[in-house]
């Protein structure tokens, strides 16, 4: 019985989605005002709630944080966070209709723009894998 106790507790574990939005050779990139495990710039995103799915989840963070509506194209990587332990999926977004950045949680976001793929890399404080690195390299303006 202990067994199914420690398996509902993993259940109820909560997961993080990034939503990697990219258009045009940029990536959409947020600044959090407190940097948590060495993290200020990131991908928009957070913690999936609930009866939520993951697609769901980061559609909803995309609107949350930086007002954008996107479309979901594909899951690109699971793991878990060499920093926080958390389960981390990283999903390939496309904007939807308007592609202007606004800050929807001023609280938590000082600032949010499009970055050249080119200097993603270069933002980030924190371990970025390898899969993420080599899709953000590959959607790079060529010359």
């Amino acid at each position: 019985m202990r067994h199914n106790v420690d398996m509902a507790e993993i259940m109820r574990r909560p997961h993080v989605v990034l939503a990697l939005i990219e258009k045009e050779g940029k990536f959409a990139l947020i600044r959090r005002r407190v940097a948590t495990a060495k993290v200020e710039w990131a991908f928009p995103g957070g913690v999936v709630n609930e009866g939520e799915s993951d697609e769901e989840a980061v559609k909803r963070e995309a609107m949350d944080e930086v007002l954008l509506e996107v479309v979901v194209k594909e899951k690109l990587l699971e793991r878990k966070h060499p920093n926080t332990f958390v389960e981390v999926m990283y999903f390939h977004c496309k904007p939807a209709g308007d592609t202007q950045l606004k800050i929807g949680e001023p609280d938590e976001i000082s600032e949010a723009e499009w970055v050249d793929a080119n200097e993603v890399l270069s933002r980030f404080t924190s371990d970025v894998h390898p899969i993420i690195r080599n899709f953000v390299l590959a959607h790079a303006k060529k010359g």
